[in-house]
């Protein structure tokens, strides 16, 4: 039982030192900079994770179908090589 409590004392002397030496000017200066520190990280985290969601919908909405449209003009040029140069003849509806 008084190991426990000279445990207990020196706890309390240890805390108290810590919250003493948390209070000095140079750690007030340090947990501020951690701060603004953490807080930039956080917001580029955050506006990185936003711009990658901009940049993938924009692929997909508008890039994607172009590349569809540029494959389907390769493979009908394709085509039209092994057809033997030949345009594939188109009717036109007269108007």
């Amino acid at each position: 039982y008084v190991s426990l409590l000279r445990c207990h004392k020196m706890l309390a002397a240890v805390q108290s030192r810590l919250s003493a030496a948390l209070e000095t000017r140079r750690a007030k200066k340090a947990r501020r900079i951690g701060f603004h520190v953490v807080r930039g990280a956080k917001k580029f985290i955050f506006g990185t994770g936003n711009a990658a969601w901009v940049v993938g919908t924009t692929m997909l909405v508008m890039v994607m179908p172009l590349a569809f449209e540029i494959e389907r003009e390769a493979q009908l040029v394709e085509w039209e090589n092994a057809q033997g140069g030949a345009a594939p003849q188109v009717i036109m509806p007269k108007m």
